[in-house]
């Protein structure tokens, strides 16, 4: 099951990745780096409203993966009064954002072409997406839960295709940022309308209800306000430096910033497609005990970070010939040293991410909260001075420098008081391994590159690198995961872990 929903996620994320890739340059061309740096701000806000998600949806998956009963009986009342909680919080949450619009447009943001009325209007359209999506993350939830990434991939899939499909013509026919908004949110609705029918459709005992069962409610309380915490400082800790980027800096900067993120989309689908599919069979696995969820960590760990190494290497190396020929020689200026930088800190982000699931997958989830809490007391007067004084490039380092704080902290917690495992071998396979691979293959070719000075150079050591890494990260993988490479006939992105897999 995990293998088949890790590589259903796979084909769906990249899937999206592709189209962003495809849409991004065409967007910006049309609208303006500062426009897109509007587009920027809908992950901003959902991400910072997703704290109010108290952590319920996470507990939907987690109950719901472990619900053994015929039916899902035992899950059916918490999974309902979570999905009422949901619909009310997406009209609370729209109403919200269309009160507060004016504020954003005129005292958050700094435009510099871009008049008063039409940052207002595409403000209010990205309230409205906000608050449409809103109720898909429950739904995400339960289908996680039940293990449909197949189902789940197809609908994010889908949604985002006829988003961005029509979005282009919508910008092609009115190159406004204003009416390419409103199809934004138009799209979240029709989006939320096919995830409720199908979530329904597999789920019979979801029922549309406004009834909150309190009894269901305070049997995950503890946890899911655990979770609630770790969301909030997630969303601190993780957009934080979009925050300051948009409050310090230039509509336009931020445009840039939020451009080198999208360069990074392959790296964070890749994690999540991981991570989405990993958190409920370490569930399953903790059910059978502690040995059996190590054994499965150790293996899913060290190939997140392998896998993860890839791209963000290339990126690290080959960021800014990538933005050159992808979007403009101004893009490579005014974004390629911070992606450079951002990718980094993916990688990190990703090595550390399992760590992360197995303290939640256990209901640990007071570890990373705690040092969710210490980090966000840090990382926030660090990252306001480095984005000050360095603009971008500061605010980029600053996600370097919060993901290796994660090393000494969380990976050495869960370590030590869930899996009841060294820490060591960790850093070697999960970590250091994947770092040495990548700057061994990718950054010798660039290197290479660099001596010989020409274009076709760069990408004929781009091409090599892809190969050059496969076989440095093959010698340098640990014996059991190469064991099970082997047994899967080299293909690298199935996991037949634990006795639950197939």
């Amino acid at each position: 099951m995990l293998r088949t929903n890790i590589l259903a996620n796979l084909a769906g994320s990249g899937w999206i990745a592709l189209l962003t890739l495809i849409a991004t340059p065409i967007q910006i061309h049309l609208l303006g780096v500062e426009a897109y740096g509007l587009v920027g701000l809908i992950t901003v806000l959902q991400i910072v409203f997703a704290t109010l998600d108290l952590g319920l949806s996470a507990s939907v998956t987690q109950t719901i993966a472990a619900d053994r009963s015929e039916g899902r009986r035992e899950s059916a009342a918490l999974t309902n009064s979570v999905g009422a909680i949901y619909a009310i919080m997406a009209v609370v949450i729209g109403g919200l954002l269309w009160l507060i619009a004016g504020w954003i447009a005129t005292r958050w943001l700094k435009p510099q072409t871009l008049d008063h009325e039409t940052v207002l209007t595409a403000v209010r359209a990205i309230g409205l997406y906000v608050a449409f999506r809103w109720p898909i993350s429950f739904y995400t939830g339960v289908l996680n839960g039940i293990q449909r990434m197949d189902v789940l991939n197809l609908l994010k899939a889908g949604a985002q295709t006829v988003r961005i499909v029509v979005g282009i013509a919508v910008i092609v026919a009115w190159p406004s940022i204003a009416w390419f908004l409103a199809w934004f949110a138009a799209s979240a609705l029709l989006e939320l309308v096919a995830f409720a029918v199908v979530t329904h459709w597999l789920v019979p005992e979801l029922r549309p209800t406004v009834r909150v069962s309190m009894a269901a409610i305070r049997s995950v309380w503890r946890f899911s306000l655990t979770m609630a915490a770790i969301a909030a400082l997630s969303m601190l800790l993780t957009q934080m430096d979009r925050i300051f980027v948009s409050k310090l800096l230039s509509l336009q900067a931020f445009g840039y910033y939020s451009l080198a993120y999208t360069a990074g989309i392959a790296i964070s689908l890749l994690q999540l497609s991981i991570n989405s599919a990993t958190l409920p069979a370490y569930a399953e696995a903790a059910s059978h005990g502690t040995g059996e969820l190590a054994e499965r960590y150790a293996k899913v760990s060290e190939l997140m970070s392998f896998a993860a190494a890839l791209p963000c290497f290339l990126l690290v190396f080959f960021g800014g010939d990538i933005l050159k020929v992808w979007v403009s020689a101004d893009a490579a200026r005014g974004a390629g040293v911070p992606l450079m930088l951002l990718a980094a800190g993916f990688f990190v982000n990703a090595a550390v991410s399992n760590a992360y699931l197995a303290a939640v997958a256990t209901r640990n989830a007071g570890i990373p909260a705690m040092v969710n809490a210490v980090g966000a007391l840090l990382y926030a007067p660090a990252l306001f001075a480095l984005t000050r004084g360095f603009g971008t490039v500061g605010a980029a380092f600053g996600w370097v420098l919060l993901n290796l704080y994660y090393l000494p902290t969380l990976v050495t917690a869960v370590h030590r008081k869930v899996l009841h495992q060294p820490v060591l071998p960790w850093l070697w396979h999960g970590f250091a391994a994947p770092v040495i691979a990548g700057v061994a293959a990718v950054g010798a070719m660039k290197a290479g590159a660099v001596a010989l000075g020409s274009p076709i150079a760069t990408w004929a050591a781009f091409g090599a690198a892809v190969p050059v890494y496969a076989l440095v990260a093959y010698a340098l993988i640990s014996p059991a995961l190469r064991a099970v490479l082997h047994r899967q006939g080299g293909l690298a992105l199935v996991l037949p872990f634990g006795r639950t897999s197939s």
